[in-house]
């Protein structure tokens, strides 16, 4: 910053009009800038310096960036102290000036125009943190976010760690890689996020199916285990430069149709939805869920505090591309038929599944209609079909209802009165009154749906063709436990909070997510390969739920967690931990990943590994790939394991 602020300075000195008694007239110098002075542009131009840091090209144009230049000569005449172009206050801007003038609205804050590195590596660690301002400071911006080299790599799976090898030392390549070279190992990565992220971009931007990240959470209150430290007078500030930097690099890893996850707590939520929008744009918005987390007699608040106790937290959900977003898959949450009808009996809720159809008598054809496409719907009635109740059979077979209800799963029917075309169709076909018991079949071929292209039949009953639904096609039957299936919306609960501290056989004092969540999550926006990132990955359960259920990962974390680590959880998940999800999803073993570090900077390494591949096995053209591709420290230290 300082020797482009010094270079700026002797350049403008160059143009008399500009400098009065040996001083730079800065504020002739902004007069000039707004009415875009040919001569002051010129005068930018001559210097390459200059043009780089205020100008964009567009295509065979080259635009001054007027603001961006405006802002830098200004900045020191306006904050003399701060590198920060914010007023000291918070608040929702346009343009600069708080919506009290303005009607459209952008949440602003100190130090929004920063970058924070957020270099802790303990959760009770205090770091004194730089703010470097975006126009201000880009060379040392572009220098903390250059591609960094990842260091320590081995590759982990259940019969140990095995170090990496390099190309030129033989044997496999440095990462298993598909036809288009893209890296398909797991990886997890120990060190700062931020600039693992930016590290990331070039072999993973686009790649990304789904981020799920759990940050730190901002506390309106100071709270034990508040695993974000920084300075108390500018705290929300701090969490949201911290936030934002984060989230605009890692939104250029999703892929057009990925999405993002964020988890968050009451406080900081209003602010993190505009913070969101401003990143994603508000048309990416999704939906926000409602998570049951703690049981109310655990939960935080109440009391004396006059507040309702804390038991639900929010999940921000963004498309990364509107255009390019598909349906998320339908989840589901099941439970135990016959827990389920018990339920509704203690709650004195009404329970529809009560009626079985014991005997569907035989076949006579009525008639025949068309449906809206001119295709055949054949109507036939049913002679002598039988009913009965549960009740009534748990009686005569001496079983109690949950048998029958085990027995009959396939027979078992409630009736509606559906708003359907076709039903209309076929009242208006039969020429003939119907009675109370009278049962109508019809076979038709259904254009859309779950049956489509297949002879469906469906099943009326009484004068009023009262439509027939069944109570398998809204059950599942896993290992014998019929569960009824309900479609999920934006309140999740059922997750089990209390045996948390087992999953994984690892411990996380705060904020540790059970896999169920993770699970229901990739469910829903994610398929069996694809790749899903967590760059605040903690305990590791994002990961080992990947890990389960066959999706690929990239896990990032800066903190060390010791013995409950996330690498010693994916070990027991290599290994066959049969905690969490396990079961559920019938996993056994097996697998890898890939463990690297980012390497500190200004170190010497005796062996480091890009990221990037090698394309040539010359020494001197792979030195000088390496110069003109990292930064000039990053390119000693590659070059130091170098033969």
């Amino acid at each position: 910053m300082q020797n482009l602020l010094e270079d700026l300075k002797i350049l403008l000195q160059k143009d008399e009009q500009l400098v009065s008694e040996g001083e730079l007239l800065k504020n002739k110098v902004v007069e000039l800038a707004i009415k875009l002075d040919e001569d002051l542009i010129e005068l930018l131009l001559s210097d390459e310096k200059m043009k780089e840091a205020f100008f964009v090209q567009a295509g065979k144009a080259t635009i001054f960036d007027k603001d961006k230049f405006i802002k830098f000569v200004s900045n020191k005449q306006f904050l003399p102290d701060s590198y920060t172009a914010f007023k000291n206050k918070i608040g929702l801007t346009e343009n600069g000036e708080f919506i009290g003038e303005k009607k459209e609205m952008v949440l602003s804050w100190p130090y929004k125009d920063c970058v924070l590195e957020g270099g802790m590596t303990k959760e009770d660690q205090k770091r004194d943190e730089i703010f470097w301002n975006q126009t201000l400071a880009p060379d040392e911006i572009s220098r903390l976010l250059d591609p960094k080299v990842f260091t320590n790599a081995k590759r982990v799976d259940a019969k140990g760690e095995h170090p990496f090898r390099h190309s030129r030392e033989g044997g496999n390549p440095v990462f298993r890689t598909d036809e288009n070279g893209d890296i398909k190992d797991n990886l997890i990565i120990k060190g700062n996020n931020l600039l693992a992220l930016h590290s990331l971009k070039k072999r993973f931007a686009g790649k990304v199916k789904l981020i799920y990240i759990d940050p730190p959470y901002y506390f309106a209150d100071k709270k034990d285990g508040d695993s974000f430290n920084y300075n108390s007078n500018f705290k929300l500030s701090t969490w949201l430069v911290f936030m934002r930097n984060r989230l605009e690099v890692a939104k250029s890893l999703l892929s057009k149709d990925g999405s993002l996850f964020i988890q968050i707590s009451d406080d900081g939520s209003a602010h993190l939805k505009l913070l969101l929008d401003d990143v994603f744009g508000p048309e990416n918005f999704v939906n926000v869920l409602s998570v049951r987390m703690k049981n109310i007699a655990g939960a935080s608040g109440g009391g004396e505090d006059k507040k309702l106790k804390k038991n639900i937290e929010f999940i921000y959900i963004y498309s990364n591309d509107v255009g390019n977003f598909k349906s998320f898959n339908n989840i589901y949450d099941y439970k135990e038929i016959y827990e389920l009808v018990q339920d509704y009996k203690e709650n004195e809720v009404s329970w529809k599944y009560t009626s079985v159809l014991y005997n569907e008598g035989s076949k006579k054809y009525i008639t025949s209609t068309k449906d809206g496409d001119g295709n055949d719907i054949k109507i036939y009635k049913r002679l002598n079909p039988v009913y009965k109740s549960i009740s009534q059979l748990s009686k005569e077979e001496k079983l109690p209802e949950k048998d029958i209800y085990y027995k009959y799963i396939d027979k078992i029917y409630t009736t509606a009165m559906p708003q359907s075309s076709i039903r209309l169709r076929v009242l208006e076909a039969i020429k003939y009154d119907l009675k109370e018991d009278d049962l109508i079949t019809i076979e038709y071929i259904p254009r859309s749906g779950r049956n489509k292209g297949i002879v469906y039949e469906q099943f009326y009953k009484g004068h009023k063709l009262r439509l027939f639904s069944w109570l398998k096609d809204v059950s599942e039957i896993k290992d014998g436990i019929i569960y009824k299936k309900e479609l999920q919306g934006t309140y999740w609960d059922g997750f089990n909070l209390n045996n948390l501290s087992k999953e994984g056989r690892v411990q996380l004092e705060n904020g540790k997510k059970p896999e169920a969540l993770l699970q229901r999550i990739m469910d829903m926006a994610t398929d069996r390969d694809d790749l899903v990132l967590d760059y605040y990955l903690g305990s590791g359960t994002t990961c080992a739920v990947a890990h389960k259920m066959g999706r690929r990962y990239i896990g990032i974390e800066q903190l060390d967690y010791g013995e409950n680590d996330s690498i010693v959880r994916l070990n027991h998940v290599i290994k066959g931990d049969q905690s969490g999800i396990s079961k559920g999803v019938d996993w056994k073993n097996g697998g890898d990943f890939v463990y690297v570090e980012l390497a500190p900077r200004l170190i010497k390494t005796p062996r480091i590994l890009p990221i990037y591949r090698l394309k040539t096995k010359n020494a001197s053209s792979l030195k000088h790939w390496i110069k003109t591709t990292f930064t000039s420290i990053t390119a000693k230290l590659m070059m130091m394991s170098m033969p």
